[in-house]
């Protein structure tokens, strides 16, 4: 194979690039909420933003299906199969976690904006019992985002050092 096919598109690059910027920068933001409203409309701004990127992600992902490089893992190798988990997983996440704090936001009575340009529909009215257990669901999302995170990347580290491959090449341009 060469090294043009082991190296996916440029648009699956970016959008990689950018979902890990924008969710980072989300939960970065989350651990520093406090009693800010400028902070709590920033992360809720970046949450939105998540949601669009993430939803632009999988079209493009199922538009250049046929162009992703095959798994290093062999087929129905235990560790093929935490790979395509852990990847599954990470797009439920990518979706999930801003739907649900959409969701919180509309049952404790406010709306998801995007940085004051526009505000997303209301899913649900007023209900701060649901908000907070949503609230909950949000963070768990969250945290289980973290935690397939650190596989991802450790799932790459330990091809890079144990199998001398080098896969992060394959998503840098």
């Amino acid at each position: 194979m060469n090294t043009q096919q082991q190296k996916y598109p440029l648009s699956m690059m970016i959008f990689h690039s950018l979902i890990a910027i924008l969710m980072i920068a989300a939960i970065v933001v989350a651990w520093n909420i406090g009693e800010s409203n400028e902070t709590r409309n920033l992360h809720k701004s970046l949450g939105v933003a998540v949601l669009l990127v993430a939803a632009l992600r999988l079209v493009n992902r199922l538009r250049f299906v046929k162009a992703v490089p095959e798994s290093v893992n062999p087929k129905g190798s235990v560790q093929r199969i935490l790979e395509k988990s852990v990847h599954g997983m990470l797009y439920l996440t990518m979706l999930g976690i801003p739907v649900v704090g959409w969701m919180m936001s509309n049952a404790f009575g406010y709306p998801a904006s995007f940085f004051g340009l526009f505000n997303l529909p209301t899913l649900l009215d007023k209900n701060p019992e649901l908000g907070r257990t949503l609230k909950e669901l949000h963070e768990l999302g969250a945290n289980v985002f973290i935690g397939l995170l650190v596989l991802h990347l450790a799932g790459g580290i330990l091809h890079f050092i144990k199998h001398k491959q080098n896969v992060f090449k394959r998503m840098m341009p």
